[in-house]
C-alpha cells in the first residue's frame, strides 16, 4: 500500500505530502488543478524517465518521494540486492536541471531498471494509456494468465523457448562451422595425402645428401681406395710386407736387448692397425654402388623432401608436426559432427518438452477463458453494460510442432465484444467506443482482484465517456474493488467521488505572483461543499444532491462479483 506520496518544486508543486490509506481515496478538483500531475509523479516512482520540464520554474531541482509498506517478497528482493529493508520502502528521485537524477530505495542508489523490477507488484497505474493497452491483442494474453494463475507455466514456456532457440542457434552454427571447414578438411585431406606419399623420415635428408655426393664420387673413391690398399698390402712391397721385415729385425734387437720388447708390441699393433685398415678399405670398395640408376632415384626423393620442405617447413622436422597437426583437425572435425548429430537429439527433446508445455498451458488458458469471460460479463452488468456480450478467445494450432510456439506458448488470446443484443463478437479494438472501454478495464480489474487481491491502483480519468448514472455504478465498483486493495481514483463526478472512503481535493492558487497547487483532505461540510462545486448549476439544488450522493454511498450497491456488497 501507498503511504505517503511527497514532491517538492515539482512543475506546479512546491512543496505538499499526500498521506493515503486503504480503501478508496478519490482526488478532484477543478479541470487544470494539477491532478494529471500527480500521475506524473506517480509514473516516476513506477519507474518512468524523467523530464527537465517537471522541474518548477526557478528551481535547481525537483523531488518526488513515496513511501510504500513492504511486503515480504519486496523485503527478499531489497536483501538480494544489497539494500537494507524493513516494514517500509522508500522511494525518493531527484531530477536536477544538469539531468543527471539520482533514483534512491531505503537510501541506496538504484538503476532504473533495479526500480521498475522492485515496484513491479507494489502499484499500477490504470489511466488512458492502459486503457489502449485493451486495444492491443498481444497484451490479452497476459491478462488471461494473470487471471489464471499461470505465471509458473508461462515463466517454464519462456525457459523451454530459450532452451530451443539457443540449441538451434547453436546448432546452425556448428553445420556453418562444419560447412565452411569442410574446404579446409579437403585441402588437409589433399596435404595429408602428400606428406604420406612421401612419407619423410627425421633426418633423412641428411643422409640422402650424403648418400648421393658418395654416389657421385663412387669411381674416384674406387680408385683412391684400390690405390691405398695396394700400397698398405697387396702390392709387391706393400707397406704390410715392409713392416713385417721390420718386425723380424725388431725381434733379433729385442733379443739382444729386452728393453726392446715392449717397442716389438708397439710395432706389432701398428702390424695389425695396417691389416684391419687395408680390409676395411677393401670392404668398403667392395661395397661401392656399381648401379648409377640410384642416382636419379635419390635425386628425385631428396627433391620430394625439398618441396614438403617449401610447403610445409622449414625443415622436414617441421613438416612431420604439421601432418601430426592435421591429424587432430581432421579428428575435431569429426568430433564437430558428432555435436552436431547429439545438438540435433537434446533439440527434439526440448522441443518435444515445450510441445507438450505448450499443449497443457493452452489446456488450462481455455479453461480459465471460460471463467475470465463469465466474470468480465458479470462485472459489466454491474456497470450498466448488462446487454453487451465478452468472450475471451483463445486460438492454438491443433497438431503443433515447435516452431508453432513462441516465448508464451500456442495461443492466440483476443477479447471479442458486442455492445447490442444480436450483433456478433468482434474484435474489443475494432468497436468499443471510450466509455465501453474504461468500464471493461473497471471489470477486468475487478475479475482480477477476485483471483489474486490487487496492488495499489491508481485510476486516471476512469470516468471518461461516462453518464451521471454509469458513474454512479462506477464509483460503487471502485469501492468494492477497495476492498481487495488500496484504490486512488481521480474523477471529475461527484456520483464517483461520494463513494471514496477518503477524499483529497487539489486547487491552483498564486503565491508571490507564482502559480502553486495545494492539496487538502476535505471531511465533513467540506466534502459537502467540493461536491457541490463538482455538480455546478443551482447552488441549493446542487448542494441538496450532493448531500443525497453522500447518503448513498453508505447504503449497499453493486459489488465486486464474489466481494461484500457496498
Amino acid at each position: 500500500m501507498l503511504l505517503e506520496l511527497g514532491l517538492e518544486n515539482f512543475i506546479l508543486f512546491e512543496r505538499v505530502s499526500l498521506c493515503l490509506s486503504s480503501g478508496l481515496t478519490v482526488l478532484t478538483g477543478e479541470t487544470g488543478a494539477g491532478k494529471s500531475l500527480l500521475v506524473q509523479a506517480m509514473k516516476l516512482i513506477l519507474g518512468a524517465r524523467a523530464d527537465l520540464q517537471q522541474i518548477r520554474t526557478g528551481t535547481k531541482q525537483a523531488l518526488v518521494q513515496a513511501v510504500f509498506e513492504a511486503p515480504p517478497d519486496v523485503r527478499g528482493q531489497l536483501e538480494d540486492m544489497g539494500i537494507s529493508s524493513d516494514d517500509e520502502l522508500v522511494i525518493r528521485r531527484t531530477v536536477p536541471q544538469t539531468g543527471k537524477g539520482r533514483i534512491y530505495v531505503n537510501g541506496a542508489i538504484v538503476s532504473l531498471q533495479n526500480l521498475r523490477q522492485i515496484v513491479s507488484g507494489l502499484a499500477s497505474l490504470a489511466g488512458q494509456h492502459e486503457y489502449q493497452e485493451l486495444l492491443r491483442r498481444e497484451r490479452h494474453g497476459p491478462w488471461l494468465d494473470r487471471f489464471s494463475g499461470l505465471g509458473h507455466e508461462v515463466d517454464r514456456i519462456a525457459s523451454l523457448y530459450q532452451d530451443v532457440k539457443g540449441l538451434q542457434t547453436n546448432l546452425q552454427m556448428a553445420v556453418a562451422t562444419k560447412k565452411e571447414a569442410a574446404e579446409e578438411v579437403d585441402r588437409f585431406r589433399q596435404e595429408a595425402e602428400e606428406i604420406d606419399k612421401i612419407a619423410p623420415k627425421p633426418g633423412e635428408e641428411e643422409r640422402l645428401e650424403q648418400e648421393l655426393k658418395v654416389l657421385k664420387a663412387a669411381e674416384a673413391l674406387r680408385n683412391l681406395g684400390d690405390n691405398c690398399y695396394r700400397t698398405l698390402y697387396a702390392d709387391k712391397g706393400s707397406i704390410q710386407e715392409k713392416l713385417a721385415i721390420c718386425k723380424q729385425d725388431l725381434k733379433r734387437m729385442a733379443d739382444l736387448d729386452p728393453t726392446l720388447g715392449k717397442t716389438v708390441n708397439e710395432l706389432e699393433s701398428v702390424v695389425y692397425q695396417a691389416e684391419e685398415v687395408a680390409w676395411t678399405i677393401r670392404d668398403y670398395i667392395h661395397g661401392l654402388p656399381t648401379d648409377l640408376s640410384q642416382l636419379e632415384r635419390i635425386e628425385e626423393r631428396i627433391y620430394g623432401l625439398r618441396g614438403l620442405k617449401k610447403h610445409f617447413g622449414p625443415t622436414i622436422e617441421d613438416v612431420l608436426a604439421y601432418r601430426n597437426d592435421i591429424e587432430i583437425k581432421l579428428a575435431t572435425f569429426y568430433e564437430k559432427g558428432d555435436r552436431i548429430e547429439d545438438l540435433k537429439t537434446k533439440r527434439e527433446e526440448k522441443e518435444k518438452g515445450l510441445v507438450n508445455a505448450a499443449l497443457n498451458l493452452s489446456k488450462k488458458r481455455r479453461q480459465g477463458a471460460k471463467k475470465l469471460s463469465k466474470a468480465i460479463k458479470a462485472e459489466l452488468s454491474d456497470l450498466k453494460l448488462a446487454k453487451t456480450d465478452f468472450m475471451v478467445d483463445v486460438q492454438a494450432t491443433e497438431r503443433p510442432i515447435a516452431s508453432d510456439v513462441g516465448p508464451r506458448g500456442l495461443d492466440k488470446v483476443q477479447f471479442l465484444f458486442s455492445p447490442n443484443v444480436g450483433q456478433p463478437l468482434r474484435p474489443l479494438a475494432s468497436i468499443a467506443s471510450g466509455g465501453e472501454l474504461s468500464r471493461v478495464m473497471l471489470a477486468l480489474r475487478a475479475a482480477l482482484a477476485m483471483q489474486a487481491g490487487i496492488e495499489t491502483i491508481v485510476f486516471d480519468e476512469i470516468d471518461a465517456g461516462l453518464g451521471g448514472e454509469v458513474a454512479e455504478k462506477v464509483g460503487f465498483k471502485l469501492k468494492a474493488l477497495s476492498s481487495f486493495g488500496q484504490v486512488v481514483t481521480i474523477t471529475h463526478f461527484p456520483q464517483i467521488a461520494a463513494k471514496g472512503d477518503h477524499h483529497i481535493a487539489l486547487e491552483k492558487v498564486v503565491k508571490a505572483d507564482k502559480t502553486a497547487i495545494v492539496i487538502r483532505e476535505v471531511e465533513g461540510n467540506q466534502r459537502l461543499e467540493e461536491l457541490t462545486r463538482m455538480l455546478g448549476g443551482d447552488r441549493e439544488t446542487a448542494r441538496a444532491y450532493a448531500g443525497k450522493l453522500l447518503a448513498g454511498s453508505k447504503v449497499q450497491g453493486s459489488g465486486v462479483q464474489g466481494s461484500p456488497k457496498i
